[in-house]
């Protein structure tokens, strides 16, 4: 077996290819993994349950996941990549709070446990972005340079950015797994249409009902409709406050928020100034 243990002492990836003709017994790590089917099929038991996985699919597991992977053939291709929770965390983060509520999802999907069995699985075939990455990343790690751990890392945060492009293709999120799909197309439409959706808009463009909505989102988020609705705005009033001289009450209108008292009090609940000190400090860190 591979030791990630000793090798995530020195590196922040750890990166196999697992062998063929054998079985991987159940066992689970203490950091994340992500698996990747380069080529064939593979099957997974996760949790107890049995997951098929073709070439371009991807699954990343959490931290203390059982699981096991059954018998791979000559033309089944499975590479493993392991990490810290702690490096995807702090490398991550910044990448994803500016993808809206659906990104922060997947984030917290992954590293919070807010995910039914606690794995998540993407279909890569059509993104052929993502199969170069890939390939570059092998390379530096078969072929290393003086550079390849540094390379290795923001190539790993490039496919995690190539799996956020993926869930913003309609094509793309169709092909995830069922019970994925409604939480992504719901957080899709709020993070498209912050400024003037309701849950009963919702309701009436994706046919369900309000309650299935609200006791999905909560569920799979921990928050509210409203919430995240509100999210979403704070976002979109901070990239506006942050690239924009639109006056405050122009960024109002904007993001759907006619109360500027409201707006006001919620915005530096979130980021602890007013807009206008908001505005003062992005403007001095950018110079």
């Amino acid at each position: 077996m591979f030791d990630f243990v000793n090798t995530l002492k020195e590196n922040k990836i750890g990166i196999v290819k697992e062998t063929r003709y054998t079985k991987i017994p159940l066992h689970f790590h203490k950091d994340m993994e992500l698996s990747y089917i380069y080529g064939g099929e593979c099957t997974f038991l996760i949790n107890g349950k049995k997951v098929k996985l073709t070439k371009g699919d991807i699954c990343i597991i959490d931290t203390d996941v059982i699981h096991s992977a059954e018998y791979k053939g000559e033309n089944d291709i499975v590479f493993n990549l392991v990490f810290r929770k702690s490096f995807f965390s702090s490398v991550f983060l910044t990448k994803f709070a500016d993808k809206g509520v659906l990104g922060n999802f997947l984030l917290n999907a992954i590293t919070n446990n807010q995910v039914n069995d606690n794995y998540l699985i993407f279909h890569t075939e059509k993104n052929k972005n993502f199969r170069k990455v890939f390939d570059l990343l092998l390379m530096e790690h078969y072929f290393p340079s003086l550079s390849s751990i540094s390379i290795i890392e923001h190539y790993f945060s490039i496919l995690f950015l190539e799996l956020i492009n993926l869930l913003n293709d309609f094509e793309g999120y169709q092909n995830l797994d069922c019970d994925q799909k409604d939480i992504f197309a719901i957080l899709k439409y709020i993070e498209e249409n912050s400024a003037i959706c309701s849950l009963n808009d919702i309701s009436e463009k994706m046919h369900f009902s309000t309650s299935y909505i609200y006791k999905l989102l909560k569920k799979k988020t921990g928050k509210t409709f409203s919430q995240l609705k509100l999210e979403q705005q704070m976002k979109e009033a901070d990239f506006l406050l942050s690239n924009t001289e639109l006056p405050v009450t122009e960024i109002l209108e904007k993001i759907g928020i006619k109360n500027p008292t409201y707006f006001y009090r919620k915005f530096q609940t979130v980021y602890g100034y007013t807009p206008k000190q908001y505005r003062i400090l992005q403007n001095s860190e950018s110079m």
